[in-house]
């Protein structure tokens, strides 16, 4: 398969785009698309402190189970038929060597330095892209199943730690309707996105606190998390369903604080019983603090 200039969308003769004449590099078989213009800075040579060196390896237990635990069974049920998958946002790209050994032909793009860097340990990382999840580097199409995960409510807010605070730019939701679009382009008709983030109408915020797991209390016009009218709004004119979160959510950084471990039973058993057909309609209620939405691409 030819990856296409996410600029115009022409595909690319072998590294460079015949129509803008830009030439992308490739190091170490990772394909850059970013133009230097990442949104981390990363040296290569600078030493991770301790705190992150555990934080990549809580993460990549966190990936393992999002793929076996959620989204591979998700997959089946939803597109037993599915061959491509595109995992936007894919951080330390772990779900693409995951989904491989299943069998699908995974990709993952992300604009992180750090996580260039990163992907060296990945097995195939040839299939990982550096690039904006709004220009994506592939066909119209392309893919059955695309999985953004913790990407929306990143899209269009600027965010500032210790303590942690965040404010939506002016583009936010013009930044955000680009990435839907794009999300939908690359989907065949037919196809299955699936967007998970917390909800943006529950109170607290479990996930964006100023140290791993920690919650927060925000504001609903914070302008920050999704609400479920704002992803259906983003998808209008496909169809959205609002799912439990049961299995994606497994409370592995949660339960290093007390309340994660007071809430993480009930919580879990309240997920459970929101997979049942009288209760799922509360996934798109404030009662829910994480959504998931599968969208179908109409055709």
């Amino acid at each position: 398969m030819s990856l296409v200039c996410p600029a115009c969308k022409s595909p690319l003769d072998g590294q460079r785009c015949p129509t803008c004449q830009v030439t992308y590099s490739i190091e170490d078989r990772i394909a850059d698309f970013s133009g230097g213009r990442y949104y981390d800075s990363f040296d290569p040579g600078q030493l991770l402190t301790d705190e992150n060196n555990a934080g990549l390896a809580l993460e990549l237990d966190g990936t393992r189970r999002r793929i076996d635990d959620f989204y591979g069974p998700l997959i089946r049920r939803f597109q037993p038929n599915a061959r491509r998958v595109l995992d936007c946002g894919c951080g330390n790209g772990l779900a693409v060597d995951l989904f491989s050994d299943h069998g699908y032909e995974a990709w993952g793009n992300d604009l992180s330095q750090l996580r260039k860097w990163q992907w060296r340990q990945r097995e195939m990382r040839e299939r990982l892209v550096v690039a904006d999840g709004s220009t994506l580097p592939f066909p119209d199409g392309f893919f059955d199943v695309v999985i953004a995960s913790g990407v929306l409510e990143h899209i269009g807010v600027e965010e500032f730690g210790a303590p942690y605070s965040v404010r939506p730019k002016p583009t936010r939701d013009v930044e955000r309707a680009a990435f839907a679009r794009e999300l939908l382009r690359v989907t065949r008709p037919g196809g299955t996105i699936f967007i998970d983030c917390p909800n943006g109408a529950f109170l607290i915020d479990f996930w964006h606190g100023d140290a791993a797991g920690g919650a927060r209390r925000h504001s609903r016009d914070e302008g920050f998390l999704p609400a479920p009218a704002e992803v259906r709004s983003l998808f209008a004119g496909h169809d959205v369903e609002f799912l439990s979160p049961h299995r994606r959510l497994q409370f592995g950084q949660a339960s290093r604080h007390w309340y994660g471990r007071l809430l993480g039973r009930p919580a879990g058993a309240f997920f459970w019983l929101m997979r049942l057909p009288l209760v799922k309609k509360l996934a798109a209620t404030p009662l829910n603090p994480f959504l998931v939405a599968r969208i179908s691409r109409k055709m």
